[in-house]
């Protein structure tokens, strides 16, 4: 079954994005700006050109930890029912209630992501730094014309977090600047449908802005499956893969399996996606010139976990090198000699 699920077109090309030493340096120097900046901003890292031009736009923003058919799913429903012209995936550097998020890591998030996102007509990908809805919607539309309408895509978990007061410091102030910049399309979530969502907008509170909310209707299949239900598929050993392939599309089933990034935590100095992380850390620190010198990713992780004398001399070039991590300005801090040390451990 693995074997079958590797052949997979969509799936060898996001493997192959996650392998990509270059275009992963270049991901994690865009996330390195983008969790520095005090200021809010956002990049467009797939499909910026259709943005500036649509007229009618739709915006679903998550962690995507993996990307599961029901988000594809919600995304299709809601293109057909407000003719959306453009649908923008975005991740946000930190979401709210999921600040923590370990595995996986941002970057090959962003990676599956946007090899998703290249199989897809009138869709794009953007990497911002605020988790509160109101602050992305006003931070997308500085990429979008003035007339466009925007709408955003939830599940039914989270407009009870839109219209959760603990989120502000003035809950109606924002909700008026958010429904003045979007309207919120709200898909079914476990249980919940279209008549909780009615329960909810009919609570005196939120009758104000009931007008600005549409119930989106996404066929019950879909409703109860969850990125953590594929992370604990993916955990087991060996990983459930048949379930993996109902719940998640190509590039999801390979930032599972390819990159590793739920199976459990035997050795953290012998897991093989700390390496990776390790890699992915240094990818931001070095030169463009030796990024596209570098072997596949795996090829690397393989090589670092080697118990010889490559394997020992990349562990100590990783460890010195971890957690440097910062700004496009800090490649400076590798020297040319850790650079040259790693290119010739490598024969590069």
């Amino acid at each position: 079954m693995t074997d079958d699920v590797t052949r997979n077109g969509r799936y060898r090309a996001t493997a192959s994005a996650l392998d990509d030493c270059a275009s992963l340096a270049r991901l994690a120097r865009s996330a390195a700006r983008i969790v520095a900046s005090e200021e809010s901003c956002v990049v467009a890292l797939a499909g910026r050109r259709r943005l500036s031009t649509a007229t009618r736009v739709g915006l679903f923003a998550g962690s995507f930890n993996p990307l599961t058919q029901a988000h594809v799913a919600l995304v299709n429903a809601a293109r057909r029912l407000a003719g959306l012209e453009v649908i923008v995936w975005a991740c946000a550097a930190a979401s709210v209630d999921k600040e923590r998020v370990e595995r996986a890591t941002l970057v090959d998030r962003l990676a599956q992501m946007r090899a998703f996102v290249a199989t897809r007509r009138h869709e794009a990908l953007v990497l911002l730094n605020r988790g509160l809805y109101v602050d992305e919607a006003r931070i997308l539309r500085t990429l979008l014309a003035p007339s466009a309408e925007l709408t955003i895509l939830v599940g039914f978990d989270k407009i009870v977090q839109i219209f959760d007061p603990r989120y502000y410091t003035d809950r109606d102030a924002a909700l008026r600047a958010l429904f003045a910049l979007a309207g919120v399309l709200v898909a079914p979530r476990d249980d919940d449908g279209d008549q909780a969502l009615a329960t909810l907008l009919a609570a005196p509170e939120n009758q104000p802005f009931a007008a600005h909310v549409r119930y989106l209707d996404v066929p019950p299949i879909w409703t109860h499956d969850s990125s953590t239900e594929a992370r604990t598929l993916a955990s087991r050993m060996p990983p459930d893969v048949p379930q993996l392939t109902r719940l998640l599309p190509p590039a999801g089933v390979a930032l599972a399996l390819h990159t590793g990034a739920y199976r459990p935590v035997t050795a953290k100095d012998r897991d093989p996606y700390e390496v990776r992380v390790r890699w992915l850390d240094a990818l931001a620190l070095l030169p463009p010139s030796a990024t596209r010198a570098l072997p596949p990713l795996a090829t690397l992780v393989r090589l670092a976990l080697a118990d010889d004398a490559t394997g020992r001399r990349l562990q100590a070039w990783l460890s010195a090198t971890h957690g440097a991590v910062g700004a496009t300005s800090d490649v400076s801090r590798l020297s040319r000699q850790r650079v040259q040390d790693l290119l010739e451990t490598l024969h590069v």
